[in-house]
């Protein structure tokens, strides 16, 4: 998102009931400003995408989606405190929280020692915990959706990219931060809040080290880690190594329940996942993703390397050459493992 700046020519003064003061930021689902109720109180004030407002059908399920992230408990959240998707210009008001996102803060201070991981570990799982129970699946957990505010961590964005799921999916858009993104999110099968778990693990991660679990390079290379190699957790504190792992494994039902979390993080053992029973929470909210965005990724970044591969070879720079053959042979074999994935499916 955009660093915080006061309004321009092109921003709205006033949205509904609420005078906007300064731009928060931007982001893919819109823009976030800070406002002033009726009352004099702060706010922060989402305008989304116009075309939420286009369809009866995406408005109905946007508001149902809102209602239902209206009813998560206040600790560690912003809550929804307004929706209006009626008029030309749709917004999402909530609670406002002075401070910084974790992202910013990891960027600006570098990685968390022991103890504050640990801190933030047990204040976002509980958070979780709390969104789970409401019967929401997040979705979209990371670092920028995490506030550390004055009294304390907050989790925001919770139920907003489920609700905004119908028009994404229209516009071929991806819901979800790659590097951030579970399995079960990547192969388009069922997410439940075990998704959000292991998004839940890989912002730990980031805030640990100043990295996500699978890295954050190549979409095709983040998400060929994520689907089939282990996580990277060298610079995670030793006694916390174990229950970030156990969160990042691959089988969804393996994972810990936020719950779970909550009692792990103050030093429970934790148990190997072939020995954890099945998660209990049944999503409320289960999709299924198209895959075609992420296939269509991996063949755009493949026939890229081909063509690269292609000119060193007709070119023939010296030593460049073998490296652009074994670029071309990797490059193919992962289009026919793609090709032949899709003939079983």
């Amino acid at each position: 998102m955009t660093t915080t700046r006061p309004l321009g020519p092109a921003d709205p003064a006033q949205v509904g009931l609420y005078r906007l003061t300064r731009l928060l930021g931007e982001g893919g689902q819109g823009a976030v400003y800070l406002g002033v109720d009726p009352s004099g109180g702060q706010v922060a004030i989402k305008l989304l995408h116009a075309r939420l407002a286009q369809d009866a059908d995406n408005r109905r399920r946007f508001l149902r989606e809102v209602e239902a992230a209206r009813r998560v408990g206040a600790f560690g959240t912003a809550r929804v405190l307004d929706v209006d998707l009626h008029g030309n210009q749709p917004y999402i008001v909530s609670e406002y929280i002075p401070g910084e996102s974790l992202q910013q803060l990891i960027s600006r201070e570098g990685p968390r020692d022991a103890g504050g991981t640990r801190r933030l570990m047990l204040a976002t799982a509980a958070a979780l915990k709390a969104i789970h129970d409401a019967g929401i699946v997040h979705r979209d957990f990371k670092p920028s959706n995490v506030l550390l505010g004055p009294d304390g961590t907050r989790v925001i964005d919770f139920g907003i990219a489920r609700a905004l799921e119908g028009t994404t999916m229209q516009s071929s858009a991806v819901v979800g931060t790659p590097p951030y993104m579970s399995p079960e999110q990547l192969r388009g099968d069922v997410v439940g809040p075990e998704s959000d778990v292991f998004s839940w693990a890989v912002t730990m991660v980031f805030a640990a080290t100043g990295r996500p679990a699978f890295g954050q390079d190549s979409m095709p290379a983040v998400f060929n880690r994520i689907l089939h190699h282990p996580p990277e957790l060298d610079g995670v504190p030793p006694e916390l190594r174990g229950l970030l792992a156990a969160c990042l494994v691959k089988e969804a039902r393996q994972r810990p329940t936020a719950g779970e979390l909550v009692r792990l993080t103050v030093g429970d053992h934790v148990p190997p996942p072939q020995q954890r029973a099945p998660a209990r929470q049944a999503p409320s909210t289960a999709v299924r993703k198209p895959e075609r965005p992420f296939v269509a990724a991996f063949v755009a970044q493949a026939l890229v390397t081909l063509a690269i591969a292609a000119v060193f070879l007709i070119t023939g720079q010296g030593a460049l050459t073998g490296l652009a053959t074994l670029a071309m042979g990797g490059a193919a074999a992962l289009i026919l493992r793609l090709a032949a994935r899709n003939r079983r499916r």
